[in-house]
């Protein structure tokens, strides 16, 4: 079975330097991440976390290895959730995130690929694919709406 990708490309008016303070810094992601505070080290090789809010248990913290950082242009990491034994024994390896930041303009192209999606993941959870896939959407249509009118969207 082919390991399932998810891309998703959306404009943003605003700067790289923002759009990058927005992806790499706790504060911000706490704001337009429905409460998941990002915490990176800022170099390759770096550790990543993604903590919940309290009390949050759908997803729990991820955690992962920052595989590229280019500040206004590139970052890309391991995401590794912790799931239940059940769902852990059948996984073989994290999936990767990229986030691709392209100045067009006076906006930004933001591409959001999410790979590595095992096919194990998927077996031991066939909802898996649906929430990356909606999960994603959501977390990009916040932050996109935060940056270009000052607030993020509500759930």
């Amino acid at each position: 079975m082919e390991k399932p990708t998810f891309v998703y490309a959306t404009y943003i008016r605003t700067t790289p330097e923002k759009l990058w303070e927005a992806l790499t810094q706790g504060e911000f992601s706490e704001q337009y991440w429905f409460g998941y505070r990002i915490e990176v080290e800022p170099r390759k090789g770096g550790r990543i976390r993604i903590l919940a809010p309290a009390g949050e248990t759908t997803c729990g913290d991820l955690t992962g290895e920052v595989l590229a950082w280019e500040p206004g242009r590139k970052l890309a990491y391991t995401w590794s959730t912790k799931d239940d034994p059940a769902v852990a024994a059948k996984r073989r390896g994290p999936s990767r995130v990229t986030f691709e930041l392209t100045p067009v303009g006076p906006q930004v192209r933001l591409r959001v690929i999410h790979e590595d999606l095992l096919p194990e993941d998927l077996e031991a959870d066939p909802n898996a694919f649906r929430g990356v896939n909606n999960g994603w959407t959501a977390v990009i249509s916040s932050l996109k709406s935060l940056l270009e009118t000052g607030e993020a969207i509500r759930f």
